[in-house]
């Protein structure tokens, strides 16, 4: 999964040298990859992010620093996408920061992990706290525009909610079976029974929205899926 929407990153905001660069080294597994978003005092909410990347005087590199948490791969990926706020000029002048996606290697220098945290489950995940310390990336690992992070997160997040309600359908069927109430599995109930028509209707509908929103997705021209992904959510 964290593989998947890292590379979704590069597939809907990178350049043709991104792409060229790590999707190759991405699909076969060369590379491992991070997508670094989650803080300690945030998650999708970009006005907290805190992690600060600063332009070089000669406009060539970038210096990031802060901390990620909760980043699945973060142990052993070879790349991260990274979003921190950066500093962004309007057209009449004014300087504000906006958050921005920056492509970064391990081999940068400056990146390091905590250990693997003890969760309940998951455990083959490799989840741990990643920290830049004055990092420096070169500008040409920007993903998409200064200022672009926060949408193309968004857009990327969205990949990853499709058919929960088909899997909680699965879920729910398998404990029908299994459980008995009267003597009587709950699935011989016709009241049971009946929800799980108007349900298996509702995924049947929605099934084709999914197709429809990924037809979308599969464009990578900046699609505007967020209602979209909601309802297949």
């Amino acid at each position: 999964m964290e593989k998947g929407i890292c590379r979704e990153g590069i597939l809907i905001a990178g350049n043709k040298a991104q792409k060229e660069k790590y999707l190759p080294r991405l699909a076969t597994g060369e590379w491992v990859a991070a997508f670094c978003l989650t803080e300690s005092g945030s998650g999708s909410d970009a006005a907290s992010i805190k992690s600060k990347a600063t332009l070089s005087a000669d406009g060539k590199t970038w210096h990031l620093n802060g901390s990620k948490i909760w980043i699945s791969n973060g142990g052993i990926a070879n790349l991260f996408t990274v979003f921190a706020k950066a500093e962004v000029t309007d057209i009449a002048g004014n300087k504000t920061d906006k958050v921005t996606a920056f492509l970064v290697e391990r081999d940068f220098g400056g990146v390091t992990n905590g250990k693997p945290e003890d969760k309940l489950g998951i455990r083959g995940s490799n989840t741990v706290e990643v920290n830049f310390d004055n990092t420096p990336i070169p500008s040409e690992n920007i993903l998409g525009e200064v200022g672009d992070g926060f949408k193309i997160a968004m857009n990327v997040l969205n990949s990853g909610r499709f058919s929960v309600l088909k899997k909680l359908m699965n879920m729910t069927a398998e404990h029908a079976i299994s459980r008995k109430q009267f003597g009587s599995p709950l699935k011989d109930f016709g009241l049971i029974q009946e929800k799980f028509a108007k349900i298996a209707c509702l995924i049947y509908a929605m099934e084709s929205t999914a197709y429809l929103t990924a037809g979308m997705m599969d464009l990578y021209e900046d699609p505007d899926i967020a209602v979209e992904a909601a309802i297949v959510k």
